[in-house]
């Protein structure tokens, strides 16, 4: 494919893709069929797994890519290209780590989320992300297929928690992502939705040049600098305006959309003058 040539477009989904109340914008599936028309297809790469996201783009799911977990597992036109399984001696761990700092531990399995019942509290919470939870006594008990660990932290204190414990504690074994103000990732050392979207692109013959992708916080920075067209959301984390290359304009802005449209109305797409770089 020609370099200059955009391929695929990748889009993180809460506070990038999705509207205030957490919606597909109205108008999204013609979109992607237009694009994919073009020859450009579509990814939605999410911290999420990938039976939430083939739930919710349930009339897609034969026509893009999805990369759940934050690149822990790859489905291409509902075809698996890749998972990632995590020890259970590992999760075991984690399990009880969380437990001790009196978080809110959440398994991402392949098949199911799997939370300890004394927090089935926050079963609303959960089930914004998981379509299906399973409350168990014990997480160190268990030994299932899992691609993730998640924490929840309910005060909205993920930064702080992984600055203070779970940076240190895992971040040389493992890679370890702020994934918004409630959550901190755990996936297997080298998976993240960069990893991800290289080898998706890859798989469809394409190069770095021909790849953008669309993010707003930690667990997308690596997305957005494989890319050539990264984009962060205007209201993004500021910490990463260093790091990647342009600025959309806001998700309630549907800055995602505004930006594709114009992928499609352009042959051989350039970035235009008036979407800045982010730093």
């Amino acid at each position: 494919m020609d370099r200059d040539h955009i391929g695929l477009i990748a889009s993180d989904m809460d506070y990038t893709l999705l509207d205030e109340n957490g919606h597909l914008p109205e108008g999204f599936a013609r979109l992607v069929g237009a694009l994919e028309e073009a020859g450009i297809y579509f990814a939605a790469a999410s911290g999420r797994p990938l039976y939430t996201l083939e739930a919710m783009f349930a009339d897609l799911r034969d026509h893009i890519a999805l990369i759940g977990d934050n690149g822990g597992a790859i489905r291409w036109r509902g075809r698996d290209i890749y998972q990632s399984r995590m020890p259970a001696s590992d999760y075991r761990e984690m399990a009880l780590a969380t437990r001790e700092a009196g978080d809110v531990g959440v398994l991402c399995g392949l098949d199911s989320a799997y939370v300890e019942r004394q927090y089935q509290c926050y079963a609303r919470v959960m089930s914004q992300f998981y379509t299906r939870v399973t409350y168990v006594d014990d997480l160190t008990a268990l030994d299932v297929a899992a691609d993730k660990y998640t924490i929840y932290l309910p005060r909205g204190n993920a930064q702080e928690a992984y600055c203070k414990t779970y940076g240190s504690l895992y971040g040389q074994r493992f890679s370890v992502a702020v994934a918004g103000p409630n959550w901190v990732d755990i996936m297997n050392r080298g998976v993240d939705k960069g990893a991800a979207l290289r080898a998706l692109g890859r798989s469809l013959d394409l190069h770095p040049a021909n790849l953008m992708a669309f993010g707003d916080t930690y667990n997308d920075a690596e997305m957005l600098c494989t890319a050539k067209y990264g984009f962060l959301m205007a209201n993004g984390s500021r910490d990463l305006r260093e790091r990647v290359p342009f600025l959309a304009p806001p998700h309630w802005d549907q800055g995602v959309i505004h930006i594709m449209r114009q992928v499609l109305d352009q042959n051989g797409w350039v970035a235009p003058t008036d979407f800045t770089p982010a730093h």
